[in-house]
């Protein structure tokens, strides 16, 4: 090989191990970016620190803290703090340096489901299989390497010896709030305290009777190219609405699909009074349905989910049960397994929904179901689906179903 051939193939070397190292580089920064990580499970543990950097206890006390990251009492106590705002959902964090490794716990905190399958706490650095992640959160882990790290340093500073867990708010009404599956129905009703439950048994106090009014207007109200309402055909809606709301959802012969009240509401809009739908979740629609609902207060639910139903109903149950989300949670997650413990202050109920349309007291107005889903939705940071979608309408029925027997109340109030 003469001269010129070896400084040609030095050059292409050269610049083959440029490539490769940009190629590297590149690929370390995707990772990074998309919070892929490299780590190594050993014996139900990761035993190397996931940063080079050592963890920091002051930075992991804020993490833990911090709503938006850790946001860990949520759903665990502290020996430190106010531990009647913190969460009862999972085991109490005193002593957890001397009951757990430190190894141990780094697992806990990357993935818990590789620890435990069942377990409800998310994995804070995972972002591979996850249903409906919401578009800001996709590829994205919930905790940086670091901060899992900080964390860890907090941890291992509670050594304190593990202290008798308060038991819930003090209530007259929150007797035996702990609620395994399978257990009967309870409204969420009997969570309130006795002064939500005051306003929303006073027809004069309870805001959502604005709404009932409201939707008494528009029953009378001539409306469409056909000039009647929705009087002209039901009459007097005391008689003729009531025992209408424990029924929905229901299969519709007519459009061959499950649909809920509100839908029902609009098809005969469209259909009989010729007048245009409502929006989804618009004053008005909101309305007619507390109205209709409202003639059938105190009587239980009774939805069908045999014969044509079945088919939504099985749909409903699955959405019910999957896993979604950033956080990676189902909604039996908390209102199956968990109903009678606390997030942070808050006692979690069955997510009963013989309430609906309820005055929401967070969101100071009234509210669907489907608003109730979406909101849930958000809140573990998975992809809403639409107001009204057939997906909410399984799952409405579902819900129903598990209400079984339980009394309609709507307008109901919850917090």
């Amino acid at each position: 090989m003469d001269r010129h051939h070896q400084q040609c193939l030095r050059s292409f070397v050269a610049l083959l191990v440029l490539l490769t190292s940009v190629s590297v580089e590149a690929n370390d920064k995707r990772s990074s970016k998309s919070g892929q990580q490299r780590y190594h499970i050993v014996d139900h543990a990761i035993p190397q620190p996931l940063s080079s950097t050592p963890g920091d206890a002051k930075r992991g006390k804020a993490v833990l803290e911090d709503q938006e990251r850790g946001n860990c009492l949520v759903c665990h106590m502290t020996p430190r703090g106010d531990r009647h705002m913190q969460g009862t959902v999972g085991p109490p964090l005193d002593g957890v340096a001397n009951r757990v490794s430190l190894a141990t716990l780094r697992l806990r905190i990357v993935d818990s489901q590789a620890f435990a399958p069942m377990s409800v706490m998310p994995s804070y650095h995972r972002t591979h299989d996850l249903h409906r992640v919401d578009g800001r959160y996709v590829n994205q882990t919930i905790l940086t390497q670091q901060e899992v790290e900080d964390i860890l340093a907090y941890l291992v500073t509670m050594t304190e010896t593990p202290a008798e867990v308060p038991s819930p708010l003090s209530s007259p009404t929150t007797a035996s709030q702990t609620s395994p599956r399978g257990n009967p129905p309870r409204s969420g009703f009997t969570y309130l305290s006795p002064e939500s439950q005051q306003l929303q048994d006073d027809e004069f106090a309870n805001p959502g009777m604005l709404w009932v009014e409201r939707g008494r207007e528009l029953w009378n109200t001539a409306d469409g190219t056909t000039g009647v309402a929705c009087a002209t055909c039901h009459a007097n809606a005391a008689t003729s609405m009531k025992g209408v709301r424990p029924r929905y959802p229901r299969y519709s012969k007519q459009r061959r699909k499950l649909v809920n009240l509100e839908q029902q509401i609009n098809w005969c809009r469209v259909t009989r009074i010729q007048a245009p739908a409502f929006e989804y979740e618009s004053e008005p629609l909101l309305a007619l349905a507390t109205f209709i609902s409202f003639q059938s207060r105190h009587l239980p639910m009774q939805v069908a989910v045999d014969g044509p139903a079945r088919r939504f109903f099985a749909a409903g149950r699955t959405s019910f049960a999957r896993r979604r989300g950033q956080l990676n949670l189902a909604c039996g997650h908390c209102h199956d397994h968990n109903s009678g413990k606390r997030l942070r202050g808050e006692i979690i109920s069955q997510g009963q929904t013989n309430g609906f349309p309820i005055y929401r007291q967070l969101w100071q107005t009234l509210g669907s179901s489907h608003r109730m889903f979406a909101w849930c939705n958000t809140a573990i940071r998975a992809k809403p689906f639409a107001l009204g979608s057939d997906e909410y309408v399984n799952l409405e029925l579902y819900m129903a179903w598990r209400a079984r027997g339980l009394p309609v109340e709507s307008p109901a109030i919850r917090r």
